[in-house]
């Protein structure tokens, strides 16, 4: 009932609204309610689904159940206090820069509901780590697993050294502000000028080398896990993980970030013609996570745990991902589109499968596709 309310009422009034301004709305929305216990309290029982079936310990860390909310949507840690009562079992801030950064021109999300889509073009808007840090102080609720997404501040830099000084920087404050969780090392952002000058880049093997033998200077000692490209071959992204795997604190790698070839077949072609400028998550998203994630998952599932991201909708598009090798899952766009109470019915429909296919938890369904 709440999602067909959301769908047929509330987002038609949002939508005749700049994304900007709703997602802003949400975010100030999200702050006070998360520190309201009676508001807290009346949502988590409108839209959290408990199942034991989705519980898993993963990297000594327990989730409850295995839909997360993505790096991208909370940039600033507004949402820490109330998302757990909206349903998700685990929750990425960020990303994260070192130095504050406003963001790109304006407007920096629009919409594409034909597509199933969100234009994207923040350019890693931030506050900077220092303010976010100061933000979340003590407040934080020990309840669902909080990670920090960390990525470079949108600058000039002269030399890829400079640019993975700066990322360090960021993660040693992490580090030691003992916040978080786990941590996500972001080199996909497509909509950046700091990388515009440069030769290397993050996501290349020699700019990728240059960033993780940097990191490999700080005691990280929770799980990390790298959030890649959706656009780059399966070959291209096994050779970056062929260089990960030697280094023991990369944890695993989150399959994938924004797309921007507009030729993608997903795309409604009139709608994609006359967007602006900027990149794409939604549906366009999903063929190509999933079959990065089977590539993965073939060739590193005794060594990567994966994250899949990327166009899910529903509780059939995140068992997806789990059969070709997601162990979790993450979404922002879904919940644009669908609202809140989708990851109540996420969570509650993977159960179903799960319990259809025979399966007594949810890790025996992880990668079976790939068995």
């Amino acid at each position: 009932m709440i999602g067909f309310l959301y769908r047929k009422i509330i987002k038609p009034i949002l939508f005749k609204y700049p994304a900007d301004d709703v997602h802003n709305f949400f975010l100030k929305t999200g702050n006070y309610f998360g520190r309201n216990n009676f508001i807290k309290k009346v949502f988590g029982k409108l839209f959290v689904y408990k199942n034991s079936i989705l519980k898993q310990k993963i990297l000594s860390l327990q989730f409850e159940n295995p839909v997360g909310l993505a790096a991208g949507f909370d940039y600033d840690a507004d949402l820490i206090d109330i998302l757990p009562s909206i349903g998700f079992g685990f929750h990425s801030i960020g990303s994260v820069t070192y130095l504050p950064y406003a963001g790109n021109k304006a407007p920096m999300l629009d919409r594409l509901p034909k597509s199933k889509s969100l234009l994207v073009n923040k350019g890693f808007k931030s506050m900077g780590m220092e303010s976010v840090l100061k933000k979340i102080g003590e407040r934080r609720e020990d309840s669902i697993p909080l990670g920090i997404s960390i990525g470079s501040t949108n600058m000039p830099y002269k030399k890829i050294e400079e640019m993975a000084d700066d990322v360090h920087a960021s993660f040693d404050m992490g580090i030691r502000s003992k916040y978080f969780d786990y941590f996500e090392l972001n080199i996909s952002c497509p909509n950046l000028i700091n990388i515009e000058n440069l030769k290397e880049k993050f996501d290349d093997p020699i700019g990728f080398s240059i960033l993780l033998n940097n990191l490999s200077y700080l005691n990280i000692n929770r799980p990390l896990f790298i959030k890649m490209h959706a656009e780059k071959s399966p070959e291209e992204t096994l050779a970056l993980l062929d260089i990960a795997k030697d280094y023991k604190w990369i944890s695993g790698v989150i399959m994938s970030n924004l797309v921007k070839n507009r030729e993608n077949i997903d795309f409604d072609k009139e709608e994609v013609l006359n967007a602006g400028k900027g990149n794409f998550s939604g549906k366009p998203t999903e063929e190509l996570s999933n079959n990065l994630i089977t590539e993965i998952h073939k060739k590193y599932k005794d060594r990567f745990i994966i994250i899949g991201c990327g166009g899910i909708f529903s509780g059939k598009d995140a068992y997806e991902k789990i059969k070709r090798g997601a162990t979790l899952v993450q979404l922002i766009t879904g919940m644009v589109y669908e609202g809140p109470s989708v990851i109540g019915k996420i969570n509650k429909d993977v159960s179903k499968l799960l319990k259809k296919d025979g399966y007594k938890n949810i890790s025996e369904a992880v990668g079976v596709y790939n068995k």
